[in-house]
């Protein structure tokens, strides 16, 4: 089966991506939103900081 994960931003409306990928038909639903998941974060770069109070 093919499944499309896209991505959005709600602040930015040119950020907008999407891939289809082919899943085995019986993958189950925690499988599936892992695999998603994971296709979804190879479009964004994230991270943390840890922020003093002094420092903002």
């Amino acid at each position: 089966m093919k499944i499309k994960v896209w991505i959005q931003s709600p602040d930015n409306a040119s950020f907008n991506e999407s891939d289809i990928i082919e899943v085995p038909d019986c993958i189950s639903d925690d499988e599936l939103e892992k695999e998603a998941q994971s296709i979804a974060f190879n479009h964004i770069e994230w991270g943390y900081e840890r922020v003093n109070d002094e420092n903002s």
